[in-house]
């Protein structure tokens, strides 16, 4: 019985370490109402986890090295998950009963992107795994009234769990960045590109103003001029930042879609036209960004339809397409290995495409609403 029970437990043990092996390829992550953050194996596609939070998540961001999840909750605690240990290892609260912190920031960072996959554009982390940046705003709450303070953009020490640097925004910036500007801290953590009408770079040191890179805008008046974005490409290398953007042709004034690539080191801006602006939700590109992915709604009210459409970026065309069950609201997220889509955002359902056919595979019911975006983290 001894030997038997020896035999048992090896197995069980075996068992164990091959079920861990086969989670460890490509996880994916996502913020729920009810507290949690659950856990998605892309290769089994099922939950196979959950990690109970302080507060429900809203906005996040991933660490340099994929291994932490910084979270800013409802109510405006901070929380660090060790996503290997599946547990939260530090928070603090920001607010408190008199004051109320309001981050500064946006939802949809591009202008593509609005009401599709948005994600919190005001937050930078720092290569080094130091600080995470982003700008507050305080609300205090007096007796007869509430009153706003000046925004101040803050490093908040990953370390010590606290703010541990604040600065007064330049006269020029004295209501903070734009609403929808997006951050990048340079590999070395030194200097922090703040990417909105042009690139601003400051130094992390003193939050002084060392350059500024004029992007190309179009000749007709009130056109979309160009703009890139730091979209917290997970398949990005730590000194470069690759966006689609939008621009408008300065001869006949006709929008067009691109993808930009900037180097942070040699500061080299590149556009790659792709094709016509046309009203789509949402472009999303595959890992190895040879693909791109959009959902194009057709017409409106009772008789509104969605399309996917695959285009192909070296030629500049759109090689697939097909239509599915529309919904009123949604996003979607390209899988890990660029081998699915995920589709949710509506509901408490993540419903799973083939990227190659279109066609979709399984619907997994997560039984609660997501509150955040889906969190691509390992391959």
């Amino acid at each position: 019985m001894k030997t038997l029970a020896i035999v048992l437990i090896a197995f069980g043990a075996s068992i164990a370490a091959s079920a861990q092996t086969t989670s460890a390829g490509h996880l994916m992550y996502i913020g729920t109402l009810d507290k949690k953050l659950l856990v998605f194996d892309e290769d089994r596609e099922e939950v196979v986890g959950e990690i109970p939070l302080g507060g429900i998540p809203r906005s996040t961001a991933l660490s340099a090295d994929k291994k932490k999840l910084y979270i800013f909750t409802t109510k405006m605690n901070f929380e660090v998950v060790d996503l290997e240990a599946r547990k939260v290892t530090g928070s603090f609260e920001l607010s408190d009963a008199r004051s109320r912190v309001r981050l500064g920031g946006g939802g949809g960072p591009d202008r593509i992107n609005i009401g599709a996959n948005a994600r919190y554009s005001g937050i930078a982390v720092d290569p080094q795994g130091h600080y995470l940046y982003t700008t507050m705003r305080v609300v205090l709450k007096d007796i007869d009234q509430y009153r706003i303070e000046d925004p101040k953009f803050v490093a908040i020490d990953l370390q010590d769990m606290k703010i541990a640097k604040t600065w007064s925004f330049p006269k020029e910036l004295d209501q903070g960045f734009g609403f929808n500007a997006t951050f990048k801290v340079s590999p070395d953590g030194k200097l922090l590109y703040v990417f909105q009408d042009d690139i601003l770079i400051f130094d992390l040191n003193d939050f002084k103003l060392v350059d500024t890179i004029a992007l190309a805008k179009p000749a007709s008046p009130g056109a979309t001029p160009y703009r890139l974005a730091e979209t917290g490409d997970t398949f990005d290398s730590p000194d470069t930042v690759t966006s689609v953007f939008t621009s408008v042709d300065q001869v006949v004034h006709k929008g067009t879609l691109g993808m930009a690539s900037m180097n942070l080191t040699t500061r080299k801006v590149e556009y790659f036209p792709i094709g016509p602006l046309l009203p789509m939700m949402g472009f999303l590109l595959s890992p190895d960004h040879k693909y791109g992915y959009s959902v194009m709604p057709m017409n409106s009210g009772a008789n509104r339809t969605t399309e996917w459409w695959v285009w192909d970026i070296a030629t500049h065309s759109v090689i697939k397409k097909k239509e599915f069950e529309s919904r009123p609201t949604f996003r979607f997220a390209v899988g890990g290995d660029g081998t699915k889509l995920y589709m949710y955002g509506a509901g408490s359902t993540l419903e799973i495409f083939d990227a190659k056919t279109l066609e979709s595979k399984k619907v997994v019911y997560l039984n609660k609403d997501t509150t955040t975006n889906l969190i691509m983290a390992s391959r």
